[in-house]
């Protein structure tokens, strides 16, 4: 009896855990936001990450995040003359249900030029709407490169916990994106 008691809870917590993952919602493609956010660039190039010593150290102290090649990609965009239209970065960053993919385009000044959340669990989908459909992350256009994002601008009035909790989330992205920037662009 013990034994089939021990099997019943074991199964029952291994479906719980398995009913709350959750799978991700691709809010736009990553490619169609990098065409969208750099008009002018004829060409784009992956920028490879050589985040190691005092670099990463300092995205490090100023993010509390250390950067990966798994959840971190930096595109550059160029026009047709070979001048630097501007920069992209993907990053996946940790929720309390599951990753949410979050993009961050820069102009050659550094200055925020866009914003998109660009994939994020079924589950918190319902939380993340208010940010995206209320305008929102257009509060972080202009967004200057040492400036420091604002989540409360995320959050349409009377917004709840949640889209509040996700507005961090998102402001706290676009931090460490604008860390990167400042690497990538004083990188060779």
């Amino acid at each position: 009896m013990r034994r089939q008691s021990a099997a019943a809870a074991a199964f029952l917590c291994a479906a719980a855990a398995l009913a709350h993952v959750t799978p991700n919602v691709t809010l736009i493609r990553k490619g169609d936001f990098l065409k969208q956010a750099l008009p002018g660039a004829a060409k784009y190039f992956e920028k490879q990450l050589m985040i190691s010593g005092p670099d990463g150290a300092a995205i490090h102290q100023a993010t509390g995040w250390t950067p990966t090649e798994e959840d971190t990609k930096v595109y550059v965009g160029r026009d047709a003359q070979g001048r630097l239209v501007g920069s992209v970065i993907f990053l996946w960053l940790p929720s309390q249900h599951g990753p949410v993919g979050l993009a961050v385009a820069f102009d050659p000044g550094r200055t925020v030029r866009q914003v998109a959340i660009t994939d994020v669990g079924t589950e918190p989908l319902v939380w993340v709407r208010p940010i995206v459909d209320g305008g929102g992350l257009s509060a972080l256009e202009g967004l200057a490169q040492n400036a420091a994002p604002n989540a409360e601008r995320l959050t349409p009035p009377g917004a709840g916990g949640m889209t509040r909790y996700y507005a961090k989330i998102v402001a706290d992205g676009v931090v460490r994106a604008q860390r990167i920037e400042a690497l990538v662009q004083d990188s060779p």
